[in-house]
């Protein structure tokens, strides 16, 4: 006879499909969360699973990658009841391996029909499995944590291989569900913490589990209960950071001008990510790669950058450009000095002047006698002594207040001793 596990908080739902599935020779017990559930399954050992989409603490979704991680019950096929009318779960609940998903109010004959052809089909293909299929998915679907977590629960034992979709990788070693070592492709894996948190910030990319018997050297030799709250600890900041940012596969482009001017509002190691960014453009994901250093000072940075408008998608390819002295300006000479620069002209054969012959207009050296007075003096010149006017008028009106203090206080002492 087979067993059926149904999983529904609706206890009046619950009670009927058992009694109905029994009607229909199948051994029945109902669970009203996942949690129950999960406490059931290793004594119940059902041979499908019922299950309600919408569950108290613990989706039904995620109930479902519990069960599929763990190398016991990988196989046991599910089946989804759903009230709710979100086409997306529906869609990631097929994409992840449920059988097949009915919408409440159902028809019960109708699932008890499915449930028939559905047995038969995992029948007929157990005949044929040889060996078992590794669990595999999308980090997108099921994330690094969440996998950590479920082998924590299960206490497994294998390797986890990451796939990032810039083409990155990376191994967890697990034991007893415990991490023991972490290692990526292109990092020292000296600090497997370190390691870790490179993994978890791939939000995009593919996984697989291997179980099988661990002996490898240990790069991380904290409790794995520690490891997950250091881990959440990291990642709630990361995706804090990350989820302010444009997407990470945006070209971002640095803005010169807006880096000189706030150049001392900026952290000294930020050219660690400045130096990432080339002149025709980066993706974020790819910046955050080749920054050597924590990828999440690497996001903080990107995020300040932001905020200064350093760095933004729009390529602006400004020029910075030097201001003048603001003592300068309030001289009102900078105009003149711009205005005495002599202007650039090409040379060419129109510009050169020609020499003139002796018995035209006079001797050549003429103009050079015209010019031989006093030189004409130049702007800086003439600002050189404006301000030593300045000072000296400035020296006559103070000794002339010192003067005039000085006679008052003589003024005060008469009159006070006539008085």
């Amino acid at each position: 006879m087979k067993r059926i596990l149904v999983v529904d908080s609706d206890e009046q739902v619950a009670s009927i499909l058992g009694v109905k599935l029994k009607q229909a020779d199948f051994e029945a017990t109902a669970a009203g969360s996942s949690a129950d559930a999960l406490r059931i399954i290793p004594e119940f050992r059902p041979d499908i699973i019922v299950s309600e989409m919408i569950l108290p603490k613990m989706s039904g979704i995620d109930f479902m990658k519990r069960v599929k991680m763990n190398p016991e019950t990988m196989n046991i096929p599910f089946v989804f009841l759903s009230s709710s009318r979100d086409v997306e779960n529906k869609i990631l609940a097929l994409s992840m391996g449920a059988e097949a998903v009915f919408a409440k109010p159902l028809y019960i004959s109708d699932l008890i029909k499915n449930i028939r052809e559905i047995l038969g089909e995992y029948d007929s293909k157990a005949s044929f499995i040889v060996e078992e299929s590794a669990p595999e998915g999308d980090v997108s679907d099921i994330s690094a944590l969440n996998i950590l977590s479920i082998l924590l629960e299960n206490s497994s034992s294998g390797e986890v291989e990451f796939s990032s979709s810039s083409d990155k990788t990376g191994v967890i070693f697990c034991d007893c569900g415990n991490v023991v070592r972490v290692e990526t492709s292109g990092g020292e894996n000296k600090d497997g913490m370190e390691e870790l948190y490179k993994i978890l910030s791939w939000l995009d990319g593919t996984f697989s589990v291997n179980y099988r018997d661990i002996d490898v050297e240990r790069n991380i030799f904290i409790p794995q209960k520690k490891i997950i709250e250091k881990s959440v600890e990291w990642f709630r900041e990361y995706s804090a950071i990350i989820h302010s940012l444009p997407p990470v596969d945006t070209t971002i482009y640095l803005d010169f001008a807006k880096f000189v001017e706030n150049l001392n509002r900026m952290p000294e190691d930020i050219d660690s990510v400045i130096k990432n960014i080339a002149e025709s453009g980066s993706r974020i994901s790819d910046i955050i790669d080749l920054c050597s250093g924590d990828r999440l000072r690497t996001a903080a940075y990107l995020k300040q950058l932001f905020e200064l408008s350093v760095i933004s998608s729009a390529n602006v390819n400004s020029v910075y450009k030097v201001e003048s002295p603001q003592w300068l300006v309030s001289c009102g000479k900078t105009a003149e000095i711009e205005e005495n620069l002599p202007e650039e002209t090409p040379e060419t054969v129109e510009n050169i002047e020609k020499p003139e012959e002796p018995g035209e207009s006079g001797p050549v050296a003429a103009p050079v006698e015209e010019s031989a007075g006093e030189p004409k003096k130049s702007a800086w010149d003439e600002l050189a002594e404006q301000s030593s006017r300045r000072g000296k008028s400035g020296k006559i009106a103070l000794f002339v207040l010192l003067l005039a203090i000085a006679a008052a206080i003589i003024i005060f002492i008469y009159y006070r001793g006539l008085i």
